[in-house]
């Protein structure tokens, strides 16, 4: 028998590693020279899929689990959630219609990028510690509709 522990899998640890992952993408596009086009447009394609997946798997699913805490803190961190997901859309929706790798472009890409970063850390910080007090059924079930939702919509045409 192995000696390894195997540590349940939660929403919230899906969601952190979500964050990570975009995180690396706005960091490659940061490190990229204001000629690479290409390799501009290919990152954003990526971190516009997944923001989109992401936001709606927290909207959908995990926004409303913690909602259903019913405490004043759950309620307030999920509504400012909710306006934060709101703004990095509407960038989201600006920068589609653009070119990847032009001056206000990139100027709304740092933009994104620092939005996403706060929202990440207060979610992972605030909202998470909430999360925490569902059961581990709630927990359990959460994760098992997370991950059915991401991989049906992953690979769909977002733009």
């Amino acid at each position: 028998m192995s000696d390894t522990k195997v540590v349940a899998k939660t929403p919230m640890h899906l969601l952190k590693q979500d964050h990570r992952n975009v995180k690396e993408l706005f960091a490659q596009y940061a490190k990229l020279e204001d000629g690479d086009k290409t390799q501009k447009d290919s990152l954003w394609r990526q971190i516009n899929e997944a923001l989109t997946v992401h936001a709606e798997i927290e909207e959908q699913l995990f926004y409303p689990a913690v909602r259903d805490l019913k405490t004043d803190e759950a309620e307030d961190v999920v509504n400012e959630a909710v306006e934060e997901h709101h703004v990095v859309k509407t960038l989201l929706e600006e920068m589609s219609g653009m070119e990847a790798g032009d001056d206000q472009f990139d100027a709304k890409m740092k933009v994104l990028r620092e939005n996403v970063e706060h929202h990440a850390e207060e979610e992972e910080k605030v909202m998470f510690s909430q999360a925490k007090k569902l059961s581990r059924e709630v927990l359990d079930s959460l994760v098992i509709e997370m991950e059915s939702l991401k991989d049906e919509l992953e690979g769909q045409d977002i733009e």
